[in-house]
């Protein structure tokens, strides 16, 4: 009984959370939205989030279709902290945008050649790995800018929720990940409590990251209030 509830618990969960990924990249119908870059690539991030998790919600039994989302969910892990670096950098400005910029191009060659000499089953642990910690400093630098204003405007608040879902999401990645590469000397680690976790983190991300969207473009602007930040929004 106890599995039984476990396993609907879990498919409940990942359901909902495969479902929500794709919010953010409806939020795109939207023009207020659109026409922000920084919601744009959002939006692609979520919706790459969706389609790799998708067979969770319908089982492939075409062989075809499934080689097509084994290499879909490949892809994405290598594109995965590029996305992510470059919402920091179109959400930022002046010297922290260029270095962002230049941390990304760095990933991007060092992740290639490595997989150029070593392949990917070697290279992925360590690009991920590296991928994840890089985006972790970021989205704790982003919010703790954020902290460190008094005043700020609807842009700068959605991107606050935004840097929040990502620092929960990739931290509890981050534990998945260290449990899983030390499972042989951990004591009591569970795939299924992994996966559950995975997918609770990734529902809960993926709410924060909407709500955020939708508090900038389709929420009531209040009298006076300002829409854009003192840079350009829609021009990053």
């Amino acid at each position: 009984m106890k599995t039984g509830s476990y396993s609907v618990l879990y498919l409940v969960i990942a359901s909902l959370a495969i479902v929500i990924c794709f919010v953010p990249f409806v939020f795109l119908g939207f023009k207020k939205v659109r026409k922000v870059n920084t919601y744009r690539v959002i939006g692609i991030y979520w919706l790459f989030n969706g389609l790799v998790n998708f067979p969770i919600l319908w089982p492939i039994q075409k062989e075809g279709l499934r080689s097509f989302f084994q290499h879909l969910s490949n892809i994405y892990d290598l594109i995965d902290t590029p996305l992510v670096l470059l919402v920091f950098a179109l959400a930022s400005a002046g010297k922290l945008r260029k270095q962002v910029l230049l941390v990304l191009v760095g990933f991007v060659i060092g992740e290639s050649i490595l997989i150029g000499q070593k392949g990917y089953a070697f290279s992925w642990p360590i690009v991920v790995g590296i991928g994840v910690s890089l985006i972790l400093v970021y989205t704790v630098s982003g919010l703790w800018q954020y902290l460190k204003k008094m005043e700020h405007n609807r842009f700068e608040n959605s991107m606050a929720y935004v840097y929040a879902a990502l620092l929960f999401g990739y931290g509890t990645y981050l534990i998945i990940y260290l449990l899983y590469f030390f499972r042989n000397s951990a004591s009591g680690y569970n795939e299924a409590d992994s996966f559950l976790l995975y997918y609770t983190s990734l529902l809960l991300s993926a709410v924060v990251t909407s709500t955020g969207i939708w508090s900038y473009g389709l929420r009531r602007s209040k009298p006076g209030g300002s829409l854009m930040p003192h840079y350009s929004s829609s021009s990053s």
